[in-house]
């Protein structure tokens, strides 16, 4: 790669400002896309992204990831509907403990449950935390959207505002915005 194909390329990673007919409220709960560093040779150059996208709430989830509709705990003084109105990417700010249930069947013949973090190699442990895309119900309400939707290869630089609101997340989340089964891309076109 010559020094001006380099330049060019990073020139068209490297994030624009928000629209600034964006509310203030809005922009105080962003998260800045960008690609991630450990996927970016693998990503193909014309897929269609997004520069920023609104975080709508939070949802912390144990065992087992969320499933689609589930409702969010919204931020504290966030309007979503000119978000939604001006069709912006809104996401949830998901948060998973990883656990697996586990029956033990004691000599007696009684059994008791538990749960452990590390029963076997293959599965995921500790916390993880992702960007899952989100829609409205029939209620109004922020939700989960419905899919299958999995890591894409980007990333959300979260801002101080959702940081503040959701302890013990890192600067950086994964973004779930690829259904591998299907191939599409959140936000739809």
């Amino acid at each position: 790669m010559t020094r001006e194909q380099h330049h060019t390329a990073a020139a068209t990673l490297s994030p624009r400002p928000m629209d600034p007919a964006v509310n203030a409220d809005l922009t105080r709960y962003c998260a800045r896309i960008r690609h991630d560093p450990r996927y970016e040779r693998d990503l193909l150059d014309n897929v269609r992204t997004v520069d920023h996208v609104v975080i709508a709430g939070y949802h912390a989830a144990f065992a087992v990831e969320p499933r689609p509709a589930t409702v969010l705990t919204p931020f504290s003084g966030l309007d979503l509907a000119q978000a939604y109105a001006e069709h912006l990417p809104v996401m949830a700010l998901v948060r998973v403990e990883h656990a697996t249930r586990v029956v033990i069947t004691n000599d007696d013949g009684t059994s008791r449950t538990g749960w452990q973090d590390d029963t076997f190699g293959f599965l995921p442990t500790g916390i993880s935390w992702y960007l899952a895309p989100t829609t409205l119900d029939h209620e109004r309400r922020c939700v989960i959207a419905g899919g299958r939707w999995r890591g894409g290869g980007r990333q959300g630089v979260l801002s101080r505002s959702v940081t503040t609101h959701a302890p013990g997340v890192p600067t950086v989340v994964d973004l779930h915005d690829h259904d591998p089964h299907s191939g599409t891309r959140w936000p739809p076109p």
